[in-house]
């Protein structure tokens, strides 16, 4: 068998001058074209193999040629072998993902070369992020591989003899695009390229005058075969060669290349033919002549024929012009091809779901392109892959090949080397298994999927492809091409998740990725897990644009994809992709604002999503905080790991017992050192809490009712309770917040009067639209109200709340009286987690209140402070000194109980001050206004999603959020009201009887069940699925494994809850009218019909 060197050398004899290869360069104003000659291939391949030879390349050894899309990649590959090497041409190591796939390579076939161009490795040379990358993870290998430049080659200094490969030699590996698996090294004989060679040119007539123009790269399949062997092999015939980042760049380039040198022959994937019907008009594309063109070349992915329709109608062509084939590196490069006969085929999609292959007719099912008939001497058959025995007719299979171009496997201990050991009954000898569905239909190859891609879902087979097509047609607008579908492990089965790029940031893409979901239900009945949206061209690729769709599970799956729901923004990270949306972390998102009444003096919920380090829960900054101290820097990848950042496995530890100490709950170590990052750790300890996994550190409250002795008023007050004029609020863009504005300023406002707001913002002027935003929101804003509304910025959890000193002063000698309403409301979370902002801000607003001028001081607490086992079944008074602190069955409880000692201290210390303790605070009695941000409105919501209430003897304390507001706005400015405390309740509850009535009244199906019943259904539901299951962890089990009942919400809540005195409440409320709120009938109803409005259910 002749080789392809013993071809170079005779064209070098016959013909040394033949112009053949043409890099044509249009980077400047004027193209420049480098003409490269037969003579110029051979002798300075020849010049490289001595070079090799001379610094100890011996046969068989690995070379790596970095493609620099230029000559010397062309002699790189042929001196290569000229010296006996074993050659693989990967792209130079300049971003992420060529740096993986460099390391990668290395470690697999342990080269002992690299061969490069200096002058391009230095222009196309990695930024400094990307060099330190590559020494961190590369310089062991790198540093031992000897460095040969093309363009600083002499010729040998003495002769040596052209090595001539035998026919089972291998020549070179080609590295798979690592699409659907991780690269693997094909090794390629001699015999398998000559072989192959011979093929391709009987069906493309290459050699009589053609030519070809590509921007494939070399390290590609296509690239190397196409544009570096193929043109020695023919006797006539040019190439002309188009940087591929030209290409990148400006795609119209490669039709300009087409039409300038009336190419006949040229190639790409379907998605590079897929851009121009998209970014061009009828008339630009009259500007490009491609009549003359012969084959369009489309392979390396599925080929969708709008695409192929779309590209000729552009340009006036014939559909036929494209010449559709189907291949892989381990049979060289082609397996199939479709030559002058381009059709398609329709088929029943349904029944392809279920393998079977039912031709129908045009319209009516799914269209499929033929890639043509297997290539002469590859055998090919579709096989069924539970049985290994050929597919009967009809029937869809997994494609396996055999011939003399099939690779003999993969280089080195690869476990998928067995793939080309594959027996098929009733024929001899070893198949290739491909991992491929299609079936040979009338001689003709269609592909159906790939077999690692195909998604079973309730037993049947979806494919990506069908997914595209879906959306493609129901929801336009998205880019579908562009797009990854893969399963992951959800609760205890297969969820899939959809990853798409957009370049449309103005989409609402909450209701787009709902619609996305509606499409997936109604075509193939199911709903995506996940619903990620990221910025266009972000995905990880192959070097030839195949989007790696084990890379974007892996990364999702390490939760670089979706750990936080981003709006308008961009999540990095190293290696993290650039996330716009993730419909799961969106639905978390909410979740936790509902589990947690957002800090009423945090920022919006979309900031918070969208900032995790000022997140109400505060766990990221918490985290964070925790490694800035122990590594002594703050500027670090938040998803590289601990020991990565230079901390060691001592310093892990310590790290684990600080946070242990902060979050007060035990961590295991080895759970950690999983994934021993910022986000890692902060998502686990997230997923332990809410679970109720979380064994959080048992606290002496009373330890922590310690008042510094300097909080205490500095001066005589000189003005009673109700000539207050100026108010200090914080909490004042939360939910209480809003409507306590309004009745403060609706029932006294008049001259003087004004509310400074406490608030989270980077500015006093946001700060201010932020508080009249959420008022809006709410819809209790009067535009009259921003003349006594101004703003200050701080923080609860920050000395002097965090207001600038000069402002701190100025305020503590101006303001009057100090209304406290901020907290963070979390059901789940323990004491210390939310010790900063409800405990320690309760401090510092008393240190503000005794600063200065003396203030009074209104402290929204909470009844939950009467949760303790020795209030059941008892009646509990406002002035009960509330001597008991354990016992608690929520953290949140256990801070305000705190937070009232501390008041109670500061009382004795000559501040007067007044405490008011709402109940479960409702929606407002006029619009209903309920936002899922409390264990009441889920409990309703999530019974209307299962359709089940629980038999539970509970009894709900609903108190309108507007009742709360107007009765404080009152109290607060009544003389008498300083030293007591106040319970804000409706004296009438609502049992779940009567929640169920309400439910069944809106028409909705609902009846009562066990509650153990009930409770199994609601821990089998997804957090997704239903806003309630976020909570879980609150509903046990009735009893334990030995029997004895549990202390639980439900009991406490139950026949033993105490029962609650408003004796003051309904004193200072007397003939104000305000009492009248409570008397609404049907209120439940009100709260139902704005769930419904806001799609709650």
């Amino acid at each position: 068998m002749k080789g392809i060197v013993e071809i170079l050398l005779e064209r070098y004899q016959t013909g040394p001058d033949r112009k053949l290869f043409h890099f044509v360069d249009y980077s400047s104003e004027e193209k420049t074209v480098a003409e490269v000659t037969v003579g110029m291939v051979f002798e300075n391949a020849k010049a490289i193999a001595g070079e090799l030879r001379e610094r100890g390349a011996k046969k068989g050894d690995r070379v790596v040629i970095f493609s620099m899309q230029d000559a010397g990649t062309l002699y790189a590959v042929y001196g290569a072998m000229m010296a006996g090497t074993i050659f693989t041409v990967i792209p130079p190591p300049i971003d992420e993902g060529k740096i993986e796939r460099f390391v990668s390579v290395v470690a697999s076939c342990k080269p002992k070369f690299i061969i490069s161009n200096y002058a391009l490795e230095q222009q196309q040379g990695p930024n400094k992020g990307l060099k330190k990358r590559l020494l961190r993870q590369a310089f062991l290998q790198a540093i031992r591989l000897k460095r040969v430049y093309t363009d600083r080659i002499t010729p040998a200094s003495r002769e040596f003899p052209v090595h001539l490969a035998g026919p089972e030699e291998v020549v070179y590996l080609q590295y798979t695009s690592g699409s659907t698996s991780e690269p693997k090294g094909v090794k390629v004989t001699l015999q398998n390229l000559m072989t192959h060679m011979d093929q391709v040119q009987e069906i493309y007539d290459y050699s009589t005058g053609s030519t070809l123009a590509m921007w494939v790269p070399f390290f590609h399949n296509l690239g190397l075969l196409f544009g570096i062997f193929l043109p020695i092999m023919a006797l006539e015939g040019k190439v002309y060669f188009l940087q591929t980042l030209q290409f990148l760049q400006r795609p119209t380039l490669w039709l300009r290349l087409l039409s300038e040198y009336e190419v006949k022959l040229t190639l790409g994937p379907n998605t590079a033919y897929a851009l121009y019907p998209n970014i061009l008009t009828p008339q630009a594309a009259a500007s490009f002549d491609l009549s003359h063109t012969s084959y369009l070349l489309n392979g390396s992915e599925f080929i969708d024929p709008l695409t192929l329709r779309a590209f000729a109608e552009l340009f006036g062509i014939q559909a036929e012009t494209f010449a559709c084939g189907y291949g892989m590196a381990e049979n060289v490069c082609l397996v199939t091809a479709a030559i002058d006969h381009y059709k398609t085929l329709w088929v029943e999609e349904e029944a392809l779901r279920k393998n079977r292959f039912v031709p129908c007719e045009p319209g009516q099912g799914k269209e499929l392109v033929s890639l043509g008939e297997p290539l002469k001497g590859i055998t090919m058959l579709a096989v069924d892959p539970a049985t290994g025995k050929p597919c009967e007719e009809g029937r869809v299979g997994e494609m396996y090949i055999r011939g003399n171009t099939v690779s003999p496997g993969y280089w080195g201990r690869v476990k998928d080397n067995e793939n080309f050991k594959a027996r098929v009954e009733g024929y001899d000898g070893y198949f290739y298994k491909t991992g491929d569905m299609g079936i040979l239909y009338r001689g003709d190859f269609y592909m159906t999927d790939r077999i690692k891609e195909i998604l079973v879902i309730n037993g049947h087979n979806v494919y990506p492809g069908d997914i595209k097509a879906a959306l493609r047609k129901n929801v336009p607008a998205l880019a579908v091409d562009s797009s990854a579908f893969f399963t992951v492990e959800a609760n205890n089965r297969e969820g899939v998740v959809a990853c798409l790029e957009t370049n449309k940031p103005n989409f609402t893409l909450p209701a787009l990725a709902t619609h996305i979901n509606r499409v997936a239900a109604r075509m193939f009945e199911f709903s995506f897990y996940d619903v990620v949206f990221v910025e266009k061209d972000s995905l990880p690729r192959t070097d030839n644009r195949k989007i790696r769709t084990h890379k974007v599970r892996e990364l999702y799956v390490q939760g670089m994809l979706s750990r936080g729901y981003v709006q308008g923004m961009v999540a990095q990270g190293a290696g993290a992709l650039q996330v716009l949306f993730s419909s799961r972390s969106y639905d978390l998102a909410r979740s936790r604002d509902a589990a947690s009444a957002q800090s009423n003096n945090s920022a919006s919920a979309q900031e918070n999503a969208a900032l995790p380090s000022i997140a109400p829960d505060g766990i990221h900054e918490k985290v964070k905080a925790v490694f800035d101290q122990l590594l002594e820097r703050e500027d670090y990848d938040l998803d590289a790991g601990f020991l990565e950042l230079g901390g060691d496995s001592l310093k892990l530890v310590e790290c684990v017992c600080r946070l242990e100490e902060t979050f007060h709950i035990m961590l295991d170590v080895s759970r950690i050192s999983l994934d021993a990052s910022v986000n890692g750790i902060a998502e686990l300890i997230e997923n332990q809490v809410m679970e109720g996994n979380g064994t959080a550190i048992k606290i002496d409250l009373h330890k922590e009712c310690t008042l510094d002795a300097s909080i205490a008023p500095e001066a005589p007050y000189e003005h009673v309770l109700s000539a207050s004029r100026h108010l200090f609020l914080t909490g004042s863009t939360g939910f209480l917040g809003a409507f306590l504005i309004r009745s403060l300023i609706e029932q006294h406002a008049g001259k003087g009067f004004r509310i400074t707001c406490h608030v989270r913002a980077q500015n006093e002027e946001t700060g201010k639209e932020r508080v009249i935003k959420n008022m809006k929101h709410y819809r209790c804003w009067k535009d009259d109200y921003a003349q006594y509304i101004q703003a200050v910025t701080g923080s609860l959890d920050q000395p002097l709340l965090g207001i600038k000193e000069d402002i701190y002063t100025e305020l503590s000698r101006s303001v009057d009286a100090v209304y406290h309403n901020g907290a963070i409301l979390n059901f789940l979370f323990p004491y210390a987690f939310m010790k900063e902002t409800n405990v320690d801000g309760t401090r510092e607003c008393l240190r503000f209140a005794c600063t200065g001028k003396a203030k009074y001081f209104h402290y929204i607490s909470s009844y939950s402070v009467y949760d303790t086992p020795s209030n059941l079944g008892k009646t509990v008074y406002e002035a009960d000194p509330l001597t008991v602190g354990e016992g608690f069955s929520l953290g949140y409880s256990e801070t305000k109980w705190v937070s009232e000692k501390l008041v109670q201290i500061a009382r004795e210390r000559g501040l007067r001050a007044c405490i008011y303790r709402p109940g479960d605070i409702t929606g407002d009695t006029v619009n209903g206004i309920w936002e899922m941000k409390d264990l009441l409105s889920r409990l309703v919501v999530g019974c209307i999603h299962l359709q089940k209430s629980p038999k539970i003897k509970t009894r709900l304390h609903i108190v309108p959020v507007d009742y709360v507001s107007d009765a404080i706005a009152h109290i607060s400015m009544q003389d008498g009201a300083c030293g007591l405390a106040f319970n804000i309740l409706s004296p009438e509850s609502v049992d779940v009887k009567t929640m169920v009535r309400a439910i069944r009244r809106m028409g909705y199906k609902n009846r009562l069940v066990p509650y153990e019943n009930w409770r199994e259904e609601l821990l089998q539901t997804h957090i997704r699925e239903n806003p309630l299951r976020v909570l879980g962890s609150l509903f046990p089990a009735e009893s334990t494994e030995d029997g004895q009942s549990t202390d639980s919400l439900i009991t406490r809540f139950g026949p033993l809850q105490p029962r609650y005195d408003t004796t003051n409440t309904l004193r200072f409320l007397k003939n104000t009218g305000i009492q009248k709120l409570l008397q609404k009938k049907r209120l439940l109803a009100v709260y139902l019909q704005y769930f419904q409005e806001q799609q709650y259910f």
